[in-house]
Protein backbone atom coordinates (compact mmCIF):
# COMPACT_ATOMS: atom_id res chain seq x y z
CA UNK A 1 0.00 0.00 0.00
CA UNK A 2 1.67 3.39 -0.78
CA UNK A 3 2.46 5.61 2.23
CA UNK A 4 0.67 9.52 1.89
CA UNK A 5 3.56 12.05 1.64
CA UNK A 6 2.36 13.35 5.11
CA UNK A 7 2.47 10.40 7.46
CA UNK A 8 6.31 9.98 6.28
CA UNK A 9 7.62 11.63 9.97
CA UNK A 10 4.58 9.72 11.76
CA UNK A 11 6.29 7.85 15.20
CA UNK A 12 7.47 4.09 15.28
CA UNK A 13 4.46 3.01 17.17
CA UNK A 14 1.93 4.22 14.03
CA UNK A 15 4.60 3.10 11.47
CA UNK A 16 3.96 -0.34 13.34
CA UNK A 17 0.46 -0.51 13.21
CA UNK A 18 0.28 0.66 9.74
CA UNK A 19 2.60 -2.09 8.50
CA UNK A 20 0.43 -4.90 10.90
CA UNK A 21 -2.82 -3.30 8.47
CA UNK A 22 -0.10 -4.02 4.74
CA UNK A 23 -2.45 -5.11 2.15
CA UNK A 24 -5.68 -3.54 3.01
CA UNK A 25 -7.45 -0.47 1.72
CA UNK A 26 -7.68 1.84 4.73
CA UNK A 27 -11.18 3.00 4.95
CA UNK A 28 -11.77 7.33 5.74
CA UNK A 29 -11.98 7.90 9.17
CA UNK A 30 -15.27 9.73 8.76
CA UNK A 31 -17.45 7.45 11.33
CA UNK A 32 -14.69 8.60 14.26
CA UNK A 33 -14.68 12.29 13.04
CA UNK A 34 -18.60 11.67 13.40
CA UNK A 35 -18.27 10.84 16.75
CA UNK A 36 -16.34 13.60 17.58
CA UNK A 37 -18.74 16.01 16.21
CA UNK A 38 -21.08 14.34 18.96
CA UNK A 39 -18.95 14.85 21.74
CA UNK A 40 -18.27 18.41 20.13
CA UNK A 41 -21.85 18.97 20.18
CA UNK A 42 -22.81 17.60 23.67
CA UNK A 43 -19.90 19.45 25.12
CA UNK A 44 -21.30 22.28 23.40
CA UNK A 45 -25.33 22.07 24.96
CA UNK A 46 -24.17 21.04 28.44
CA UNK A 47 -21.77 24.56 28.32
CA UNK A 48 -24.84 26.26 26.72
CA UNK A 49 -26.94 25.45 29.56
CA UNK A 50 -24.14 25.92 32.28
CA UNK A 51 -24.20 29.88 31.17
CA UNK A 52 -28.01 29.94 30.68
CA UNK A 53 -28.52 27.80 34.59
CA UNK A 54 -25.32 27.75 36.56
CA UNK A 55 -26.95 27.09 39.95
CA UNK A 56 -30.19 24.94 38.41
CA UNK A 57 -30.17 21.81 37.85
CA UNK A 58 -26.74 20.98 38.15
CA UNK A 59 -24.87 19.06 41.13
CA UNK A 60 -21.98 21.80 40.66
CA UNK A 61 -22.58 24.03 43.65
CA UNK A 62 -22.67 21.21 45.62
CA UNK A 63 -19.03 20.75 45.20
CA UNK A 64 -18.47 24.26 44.98
CA UNK A 65 -19.84 24.77 48.05
CA UNK A 66 -18.40 21.76 50.09
CA UNK A 67 -14.84 23.19 48.32
CA UNK A 68 -15.37 26.73 49.84
CA UNK A 69 -16.15 24.79 53.39
CA UNK A 70 -13.17 23.14 53.29
CA UNK A 71 -10.74 25.76 52.91
CA UNK A 72 -12.36 27.58 55.66
CA UNK A 73 -12.68 24.48 58.05
CA UNK A 74 -16.60 24.21 58.23
CA UNK A 75 -18.21 20.95 58.17
CA UNK A 76 -19.16 19.25 54.92
CA UNK A 77 -21.95 16.87 55.87
CA UNK A 78 -24.18 19.10 57.53
CA UNK A 79 -28.10 19.55 56.23
CA UNK A 80 -28.22 22.96 53.16
CA UNK A 81 -32.29 23.53 52.73
CA UNK A 82 -31.03 25.37 49.72
CA UNK A 83 -28.56 22.31 48.33
CA UNK A 84 -28.77 18.49 48.36
CA UNK A 85 -26.23 16.90 50.76
CA UNK A 86 -22.51 16.39 49.34
CA UNK A 87 -21.51 12.55 49.79
CA UNK A 88 -17.89 12.31 48.56
CA UNK A 89 -14.92 11.80 50.80
CA UNK A 90 -13.07 14.88 51.50
CA UNK A 91 -10.12 14.24 49.31
CA UNK A 92 -12.76 15.10 46.80
CA UNK A 93 -12.93 18.95 47.84
CA UNK A 94 -9.37 18.95 46.97
CA UNK A 95 -9.94 18.01 43.14
CA UNK A 96 -12.84 20.03 42.53
CA UNK A 97 -11.19 23.25 43.96
CA UNK A 98 -9.54 24.36 41.07
CA UNK A 99 -12.76 23.96 39.15
CA UNK A 100 -14.76 25.94 41.87
CA UNK A 101 -11.88 28.81 41.81
CA UNK A 102 -13.56 29.20 38.41
CA UNK A 103 -16.75 30.19 39.51
CA UNK A 104 -19.98 28.66 38.64
CA UNK A 105 -19.97 29.29 34.71
CA UNK A 106 -16.84 28.87 33.82
CA UNK A 107 -15.83 26.21 36.78
CA UNK A 108 -19.00 24.22 35.66
CA UNK A 109 -17.85 24.23 32.34
CA UNK A 110 -14.48 23.22 32.42
CA UNK A 111 -15.69 20.49 35.19
CA UNK A 112 -18.09 19.13 32.02
CA UNK A 113 -15.38 19.42 29.55
CA UNK A 114 -13.04 17.56 31.62
CA UNK A 115 -15.33 14.44 32.68
CA UNK A 116 -16.12 14.43 29.03
CA UNK A 117 -12.67 14.00 27.97
CA UNK A 118 -11.54 11.62 30.87
CA UNK A 119 -15.11 9.54 29.79
CA UNK A 120 -14.00 9.26 26.16
CA UNK A 121 -10.83 8.78 26.87
CA UNK A 122 -11.93 5.79 29.04
CA UNK A 123 -14.01 4.29 26.08
CA UNK A 124 -11.16 4.52 23.77
CA UNK A 125 -8.53 2.53 25.67
CA UNK A 126 -11.37 0.67 26.74
CA UNK A 127 -11.65 -0.82 23.27
CA UNK A 128 -7.83 -0.65 22.33
CA UNK A 129 -6.88 -2.78 25.53
CA UNK A 130 -9.76 -4.64 26.98
CA UNK A 131 -12.20 -5.65 24.91
CA UNK A 132 -11.31 -9.62 23.56
CA UNK A 133 -11.70 -8.81 19.59
CA UNK A 134 -10.34 -6.28 17.06
CA UNK A 135 -12.72 -4.34 15.75
CA UNK A 136 -12.84 -1.39 12.95
CA UNK A 137 -13.09 2.13 13.51
CA UNK A 138 -16.73 2.15 12.08
CA UNK A 139 -17.55 0.06 14.47
CA UNK A 140 -15.44 1.32 17.26
CA UNK A 141 -17.11 5.26 16.32
CA UNK A 142 -20.12 3.46 17.05
CA UNK A 143 -19.49 2.56 20.19
CA UNK A 144 -18.24 6.07 21.40
CA UNK A 145 -21.46 7.29 19.83
CA UNK A 146 -23.52 4.92 22.14
CA UNK A 147 -21.92 5.83 25.17
CA UNK A 148 -22.52 9.64 24.63
CA UNK A 149 -26.33 8.23 25.42
CA UNK A 150 -25.57 6.36 28.15
CA UNK A 151 -23.68 9.57 29.89
CA UNK A 152 -26.18 12.31 28.76
CA UNK A 153 -27.86 11.67 32.14
CA UNK A 154 -25.40 12.79 34.39
CA UNK A 155 -23.20 15.09 32.06
CA UNK A 156 -26.02 16.96 31.73
CA UNK A 157 -26.71 18.22 35.45
CA UNK A 158 -22.36 17.64 36.11
CA UNK A 159 -21.94 14.59 38.51
CA UNK A 160 -19.32 13.16 38.48
CA UNK A 161 -20.27 9.57 37.22
CA UNK A 162 -19.03 9.88 33.68
CA UNK A 163 -15.52 10.94 34.88
CA UNK A 164 -15.14 8.26 37.87
CA UNK A 165 -16.27 5.96 34.63
CA UNK A 166 -13.48 7.07 32.53
CA UNK A 167 -11.12 6.55 35.08
CA UNK A 168 -12.22 3.18 35.97
CA UNK A 169 -11.78 2.15 32.18
CA UNK A 170 -7.89 3.74 31.73
CA UNK A 171 -7.68 1.84 35.14
CA UNK A 172 -8.80 -1.72 33.52
CA UNK A 173 -7.01 -0.59 30.40
CA UNK A 174 -3.72 -0.08 32.42
CA UNK A 175 -4.18 -3.40 33.84
CA UNK A 176 -4.76 -5.29 30.74
CA UNK A 177 -1.11 -3.71 29.81
CA UNK A 178 0.13 -4.61 32.77
CA UNK A 179 -0.82 -8.31 32.73
CA UNK A 180 0.44 -9.05 29.32
CA UNK A 181 3.66 -6.99 29.90
CA UNK A 182 4.95 -8.07 33.44
CA UNK A 183 7.96 -5.45 33.89
CA UNK A 184 10.33 -6.21 36.10
CA UNK A 185 10.34 -2.79 37.74
CA UNK A 186 6.50 -2.95 38.19
CA UNK A 187 6.09 0.23 36.90
CA UNK A 188 2.46 -0.20 35.01
CA UNK A 189 1.01 -2.74 37.94
CA UNK A 190 1.97 0.95 39.79
CA UNK A 191 -0.41 2.37 36.60
CA UNK A 192 -3.07 -0.02 36.82
CA UNK A 193 -2.95 0.73 40.48
CA UNK A 194 -3.16 4.40 40.53
CA UNK A 195 -6.23 4.38 37.83
CA UNK A 196 -8.13 1.94 39.88
CA UNK A 197 -7.92 3.36 43.12
CA UNK A 198 -8.33 7.00 41.94
CA UNK A 199 -12.20 6.69 40.89
CA UNK A 200 -12.67 4.50 44.55
CA UNK A 201 -11.03 7.19 46.46
CA UNK A 202 -12.99 10.20 44.79
CA UNK A 203 -16.43 8.49 45.13
CA UNK A 204 -16.99 4.90 46.81
CA UNK A 205 -19.29 3.61 44.38
CA UNK A 206 -17.22 1.46 41.79
CA UNK A 207 -15.27 -0.34 44.95
CA UNK A 208 -16.75 -3.89 44.21
CA UNK A 209 -15.63 -4.30 40.46
CA UNK A 210 -12.53 -2.89 41.44
CA UNK A 211 -11.91 -5.58 44.23
CA UNK A 212 -13.14 -8.05 41.56
CA UNK A 213 -10.11 -7.28 39.94
CA UNK A 214 -7.82 -7.40 42.71
CA UNK A 215 -8.78 -10.77 43.91
CA UNK A 216 -7.85 -11.34 40.69
CA UNK A 217 -3.92 -10.64 40.40
CA UNK A 218 -3.66 -10.37 44.47
CA UNK A 219 0.10 -10.39 44.74
CA UNK A 220 0.77 -7.75 42.35
CA UNK A 221 -2.16 -5.16 42.76
CA UNK A 222 -3.41 -5.66 46.56
CA UNK A 223 -0.74 -4.18 48.31
CA UNK A 224 -0.45 -1.59 45.55
CA UNK A 225 -3.92 -0.33 45.68
CA UNK A 226 -3.58 -0.27 49.04
CA UNK A 227 -0.50 2.20 49.34
CA UNK A 228 -1.99 4.47 46.38
CA UNK A 229 -5.02 4.53 48.19
CA UNK A 230 -3.55 5.81 51.52
CA UNK A 231 -1.55 8.30 49.67
CA UNK A 232 -5.31 9.91 48.23
CA UNK A 233 -6.55 9.70 51.56
CA UNK A 234 -3.66 11.19 53.67
CA UNK A 235 -3.42 14.04 51.16
CA UNK A 236 -5.86 16.19 52.85
CA UNK A 237 -3.40 16.22 55.73
CA UNK A 238 -1.29 18.42 53.47
CA UNK A 239 -3.75 21.52 53.31
CA UNK A 240 -5.65 21.58 56.80
CA UNK A 241 -4.25 20.91 60.09
CA UNK A 242 -4.73 17.42 61.38
CA UNK A 243 -7.18 17.75 63.87
CA UNK A 244 -9.49 19.34 61.04
CA UNK A 245 -9.12 16.74 58.51
CA UNK A 246 -9.60 14.00 61.11
CA UNK A 247 -12.73 15.46 62.01
CA UNK A 248 -14.14 16.20 58.31
CA UNK A 249 -13.18 12.13 58.01
CA UNK A 250 -15.30 10.93 61.27
CA UNK A 251 -18.07 13.29 59.64
CA UNK A 252 -17.88 11.70 56.48
CA UNK A 253 -17.78 8.12 58.29
CA UNK A 254 -21.33 9.15 60.50
CA UNK A 255 -22.79 10.39 57.33
CA UNK A 256 -22.22 7.31 55.69
CA UNK A 257 -23.84 4.96 58.36
CA UNK A 258 -26.26 7.44 58.72
CA UNK A 259 -27.61 7.70 54.90
CA UNK A 260 -26.46 4.01 54.10
CA UNK A 261 -30.17 3.34 54.09
CA UNK A 262 -31.89 6.17 53.03
CA UNK A 263 -33.27 6.04 49.54
CA UNK A 264 -34.91 7.85 47.23
CA UNK A 265 -37.24 8.49 44.46
CA UNK A 266 -34.29 8.30 41.78
CA UNK A 267 -33.56 4.90 42.92
CA UNK A 268 -33.34 2.05 40.32
CA UNK A 269 -32.27 -1.22 41.81
CA UNK A 270 -32.84 -4.44 42.94
CA UNK A 271 -35.13 -3.52 45.61
CA UNK A 272 -36.79 -1.24 43.03
CA UNK A 273 -38.05 -4.55 41.13
CA UNK A 274 -39.43 -6.13 44.65
CA UNK A 275 -41.14 -2.71 45.26
CA UNK A 276 -42.96 -3.10 42.40
CA UNK A 277 -43.43 -6.28 42.13
CA UNK A 278 -44.76 -6.50 45.96
CA UNK A 279 -47.38 -3.85 44.31
CA UNK A 280 -48.52 -5.38 41.76
CA UNK A 281 -49.10 -8.51 43.87
CA UNK A 282 -51.78 -6.51 45.67
CA UNK A 283 -49.92 -6.02 48.99
CA UNK A 284 -51.96 -2.79 50.42
CA UNK A 285 -50.15 0.26 50.14
CA UNK A 286 -48.19 2.35 47.32
CA UNK A 287 -45.16 2.21 45.45
CA UNK A 288 -42.85 3.89 48.10
CA UNK A 289 -39.58 4.57 46.65
CA UNK A 290 -38.33 6.42 49.45
CA UNK A 291 -39.08 4.12 52.25
CA UNK A 292 -35.76 2.42 53.51
CA UNK A 293 -34.99 -1.14 53.31
CA UNK A 294 -36.58 -3.13 55.83
CA UNK A 295 -36.04 -6.39 54.16
CA UNK A 296 -34.44 -9.27 56.46
CA UNK A 297 -33.58 -11.41 53.72
CA UNK A 298 -32.60 -8.63 51.01
CA UNK A 299 -29.22 -7.54 52.79
CA UNK A 300 -27.64 -11.73 53.08
CA UNK A 301 -29.19 -11.51 49.12
CA UNK A 302 -26.52 -8.67 48.59
CA UNK A 303 -23.69 -10.52 50.30
CA UNK A 304 -24.72 -14.01 48.53
CA UNK A 305 -24.60 -12.83 45.02
CA UNK A 306 -21.09 -10.76 45.88
CA UNK A 307 -19.74 -13.52 46.91
CA UNK A 308 -20.76 -16.15 44.30
CA UNK A 309 -19.65 -13.36 41.66
CA UNK A 310 -16.49 -13.39 43.28
CA UNK A 311 -16.24 -17.38 43.27
CA UNK A 312 -17.81 -16.93 38.93
CA UNK A 313 -15.14 -14.29 38.05
CA UNK A 314 -11.85 -17.07 39.74
CA UNK A 315 -13.56 -19.95 37.96
CA UNK A 316 -13.44 -17.38 35.20
CA UNK A 317 -9.61 -17.29 35.91
CA UNK A 318 -8.75 -21.02 35.43
CA UNK A 319 -11.12 -21.20 32.63
CA UNK A 320 -9.27 -18.01 31.19
CA UNK A 321 -5.57 -19.98 31.54
CA UNK A 322 -6.44 -23.83 30.51
CA UNK A 323 -8.68 -21.99 27.32
CA UNK A 324 -5.83 -19.10 26.59
CA UNK A 325 -8.46 -16.62 26.67
CA UNK A 326 -5.70 -14.24 27.38
CA UNK A 327 -6.42 -11.15 30.31
CA UNK A 328 -8.28 -9.00 27.81
CA UNK A 329 -10.79 -11.10 28.30
CA UNK A 330 -10.76 -12.14 32.14
CA UNK A 331 -10.53 -8.57 32.78
CA UNK A 332 -13.49 -7.57 30.72
CA UNK A 333 -16.13 -10.61 31.87
CA UNK A 334 -15.04 -9.66 35.75
CA UNK A 335 -15.57 -5.74 34.79
CA UNK A 336 -18.85 -6.35 33.19
CA UNK A 337 -19.98 -9.00 35.94
CA UNK A 338 -18.91 -6.71 38.84
CA UNK A 339 -20.70 -3.10 36.85
CA UNK A 340 -24.04 -5.27 36.80
CA UNK A 341 -24.06 -6.19 39.99
CA UNK A 342 -23.41 -2.67 40.99
CA UNK A 343 -26.15 -1.71 39.50
CA UNK A 344 -28.25 -4.39 40.76
CA UNK A 345 -27.11 -4.33 44.56
CA UNK A 346 -24.79 -0.97 44.89
CA UNK A 347 -25.54 1.52 47.34
CA UNK A 348 -27.17 4.47 45.33
CA UNK A 349 -28.00 3.34 42.29
CA UNK A 350 -29.81 5.64 40.32
CA UNK A 351 -30.51 6.72 36.59
CA UNK A 352 -27.51 8.81 36.25
CA UNK A 353 -25.68 5.57 37.60
CA UNK A 354 -25.82 3.66 34.96
CA UNK A 355 -23.67 5.06 32.85
CA UNK A 356 -21.57 2.72 34.60
CA UNK A 357 -22.59 -0.08 32.48
CA UNK A 358 -23.06 1.99 29.20
CA UNK A 359 -19.46 0.29 27.79
CA UNK A 360 -19.80 -2.84 28.20
CA UNK A 361 -23.77 -2.81 27.64
CA UNK A 362 -22.72 -1.10 24.28
CA UNK A 363 -19.92 -3.88 23.63
CA UNK A 364 -22.22 -6.38 24.06
CA UNK A 365 -24.87 -4.78 21.55
CA UNK A 366 -22.33 -4.02 18.76
CA UNK A 367 -20.32 -7.62 19.00
CA UNK A 368 -22.64 -9.31 17.08
CA UNK A 369 -20.53 -12.77 16.69
CA UNK A 370 -20.86 -13.21 20.80
CA UNK A 371 -22.78 -15.42 21.45
CA UNK A 372 -25.52 -15.29 18.86
CA UNK A 373 -27.95 -17.41 20.45
CA UNK A 374 -28.26 -14.47 22.76
CA UNK A 375 -29.10 -11.89 21.06
CA UNK A 376 -32.56 -11.49 22.09
CA UNK A 377 -31.50 -11.11 25.48
CA UNK A 378 -29.19 -8.13 25.02
CA UNK A 379 -31.21 -6.14 22.89
CA UNK A 380 -33.95 -6.84 25.13
CA UNK A 381 -31.30 -5.23 27.95
CA UNK A 382 -30.55 -2.41 25.70
CA UNK A 383 -34.37 -1.29 25.49
CA UNK A 384 -34.83 -1.46 28.82
CA UNK A 385 -31.85 0.18 30.01
CA UNK A 386 -31.03 3.13 26.70
CA UNK A 387 -34.96 3.56 25.97
CA UNK A 388 -37.14 2.69 28.62
CA UNK A 389 -34.82 3.34 31.64
CA UNK A 390 -35.38 7.18 31.06
CA UNK A 391 -37.58 8.55 34.01
CA UNK A 392 -39.65 10.81 31.20
CA UNK A 393 -40.82 7.80 30.08
CA UNK A 394 -41.97 6.26 33.39
CA UNK A 395 -43.26 9.72 33.76
CA UNK A 396 -44.97 9.82 30.27
CA UNK A 397 -46.84 6.21 31.14
CA UNK A 398 -47.61 6.35 35.10
CA UNK A 399 -50.28 3.91 34.28
CA UNK A 400 -47.40 1.57 33.63
CA UNK A 401 -45.26 1.22 37.13
CA UNK A 402 -43.70 -1.54 35.69
CA UNK A 403 -41.82 0.85 33.59
CA UNK A 404 -39.86 1.74 37.02
CA UNK A 405 -38.10 -1.87 36.64
CA UNK A 406 -36.55 -0.91 33.37
CA UNK A 407 -33.31 -0.39 34.51
CA UNK A 408 -32.57 -3.17 36.88
CA UNK A 409 -34.94 -5.88 35.14
CA UNK A 410 -32.73 -5.10 31.71
CA UNK A 411 -29.39 -5.19 34.21
CA UNK A 412 -30.70 -8.46 35.27
CA UNK A 413 -30.82 -9.73 31.83
CA UNK A 414 -27.24 -8.47 31.04
CA UNK A 415 -25.91 -10.49 33.37
CA UNK A 416 -27.81 -13.65 32.13
CA UNK A 417 -26.51 -12.80 28.64
CA UNK A 418 -22.98 -12.68 30.05
CA UNK A 419 -23.53 -16.04 31.59
CA UNK A 420 -24.18 -17.14 28.90
CA UNK A 421 -21.63 -15.47 26.71
CA UNK A 422 -18.52 -16.60 28.87
CA UNK A 423 -19.89 -20.26 29.00
CA UNK A 424 -19.65 -20.33 25.11
CA UNK A 425 -15.71 -19.18 25.07
CA UNK A 426 -13.55 -21.48 24.27
CA UNK A 427 -16.34 -23.97 23.20
CA UNK A 428 -14.54 -24.45 19.44
CA UNK A 429 -12.01 -23.05 18.04
CA UNK A 430 -11.92 -20.58 15.32
CA UNK A 431 -9.83 -18.34 13.52
CA UNK A 432 -8.36 -15.63 16.06
CA UNK A 433 -8.14 -11.60 15.64
CA UNK A 434 -4.58 -10.21 15.85
CA UNK A 435 -4.02 -9.33 19.63
CA UNK A 436 -2.10 -6.27 20.57
CA UNK A 437 1.50 -6.45 20.67
CA UNK A 438 1.76 -6.90 24.50
CA UNK A 439 -1.17 -9.65 24.71
CA UNK A 440 1.28 -11.20 22.00
CA UNK A 441 4.03 -11.80 24.43
CA UNK A 442 2.58 -13.35 27.10
CA UNK A 443 -0.75 -15.45 25.51
CA UNK A 444 -1.27 -17.55 22.58
CA UNK A 445 -4.77 -16.17 21.78
CA UNK A 446 -7.12 -19.39 21.19
CA UNK A 447 -10.44 -18.29 19.38
CA UNK A 448 -13.56 -18.72 20.26
CA UNK A 449 -16.92 -17.43 19.14
CA UNK A 450 -17.08 -14.96 21.20
CA UNK A 451 -14.42 -13.33 19.78
CA UNK A 452 -14.91 -11.68 16.12
CA UNK A 453 -12.55 -10.82 13.15
CA UNK A 454 -13.57 -7.94 11.21
CA UNK A 455 -12.76 -7.70 7.53
CA UNK A 456 -11.96 -4.15 7.60
CA UNK A 457 -8.79 -2.03 9.15
CA UNK A 458 -9.11 -2.49 12.83
CA UNK A 459 -8.30 -0.66 16.11
CA UNK A 460 -4.67 -2.38 17.28
CA UNK A 461 -2.05 0.07 19.28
Amino acid sequence: MTARPHFSSASQRYRGWRAAGAGEERPPCRALRLALIVWLVLGAAVSVRTLVRPSSHTVFPIFTTAAAHWWSDQPLYQDDPSLDNFRYPPVFTLFVTPFAAFGPCAGGILWSWVSIAVYVAGLWWFVRDVIPSSWTRQRAALFLMLGALGALRGLWNAQSNALIVGMLLLGAAALARAVAGRQADGRSWWLAALLLAAPVCLKLTPLAPVLLLVALWPRRLAWRLLVVSAVFFLLPFLTRPPDVVLERYREWFDHLLETGGSRWLGFRDGWTIWVVLRHRLGVPGGISLREPIDSSWYRPLQLATAAGILLWCLWQQRRAARLELGPRWLIHVTLSMGLAWLMLFGPAVEHATYVFLAPPLAWALLERRAWPLGRGLILASFVLIMVLGWGAVSRLLPMWPVLLTALPAGTALFALWLLGYARTCGARDIRSPAPLREVQSTFSKRLTPCIGREDETTIQS
